[in-house]
């Protein structure tokens, strides 16, 4: 909802200027070693608007497990009728994977930690995906991770048929997201919009998000995430280029015994780029 390039490399130069996003998320609040993600992007077209470029680094950490990685992107725009843009993209990234045994709670002393898991590597991949987009609607489909990688460097090759579960690695991710914005009056918009995830050996899931947003100012909404909880959310433009959001979510599973739920924090700035000037917030 607040970052749509950190799912889909044809989102780089949608936003039609220089793009800087920063988010950080504390998930499970409550939960010893539970998820802390922060996450920083940029991106921005081409003067002729051709082309967008795109960079994300993120930063991921969950108990005794960590993750960091950095994405560059590239899309392809076609103008498409009187404001749409076609985009076609492609992701090149760079994992550090890291296990911090010294962390991790052994209930058995016995047991023999599986260290040829690595403590410390690093793993190339590479995504696509379409996006378009319009003033008022956009739709995309994205496969932001395409390679199989094992995390058992004794069996660092795996054949991508392969659907073992007893080799730790990483899966292809499917995301599809669709949302359109309505003009309910002068000073009121609406925009529904969804999210759909889906990654093999888990139940798919979607996000079904309705937002509202007042005088090019305010914005307020709520998701429902199949399986898991509900989301709410805000956000306040400072100025037309500068936002801040909040999210805070809440599941329905057996964790909402054991956490108060998870809270986002966003900040993002649009510059003014060549003769492109920011007339009023964007949405999406």
């Amino acid at each position: 909802m607040f970052n749509g390039l950190v799912v889909n490399p044809a989102y780089a130069g949608s936003r039609d200027a220089l793009h800087l996003n920063g988010l950080f998320r504390a998930q499970w609040v409550g939960i010893d070693g539970a998820p802390v993600t922060q996450t920083l992007s940029m991106h921005l077209p081409s003067r002729n608007l051709k082309h967008g470029f795109g960079v994300t680094v993120v930063n991921d950490a969950i108990s005794y497990l960590g993750q960091s990685w950095v994405s560059g992107d590239y899309a392809f725009r076609v103008p498409v009728g009187k404001t749409g843009k076609l985009c076609l993209g492609i992701r090149a990234t760079g994992y550090n994977y890291r296990i911090n045994w010294t962390k991790a709670d052994l209930k058995n002393q016995s047991d023999n930690v599986p260290v040829t898991y690595g403590r410390n590597f690093f793993l190339p991949n590479a995504g696509a995906g379409i996006y378009y987009y319009s003033e008022k609607a956009y739709i995309g489909i994205s496969v932001p991770h395409l390679l199989i990688t094992s995390l058992d460097q004794n069996r660092p090759t795996i054949k991508l048929s392969d659907k073992s579960t007893d080799i730790p690695m990483f899966r292809r991710h499917y995301f599809a997201v669709a949302g359109y914005v309505f003009k309910l009056t002068e000073f009121v918009k609406m925009k529904p919009s969804f999210l759909f995830k889906y990654v093999y050996g888990v139940t798919p899931e979607v996000d079904i998000n309705l937002n509202f947003y007042f005088v090019n100012k305010f914005g307020i909404g709520a998701s429902y995430r199949s399986l898991d909880g509900i989301v709410g959310m805000a956000e306040f433009w400072a100025t037309p280029q500068l936002r801040i959001g909040y999210a805070y979510d809440y599941p329905f599973t057996k964790l909402g015994g054991f956490t108060s739920g998870s809270h986002e924090i966003m900040l993002s700035f649009d510059f003014r780029y060549g003769e492109n000037n920011v007339v009023s917030p964007r949405v999406f």
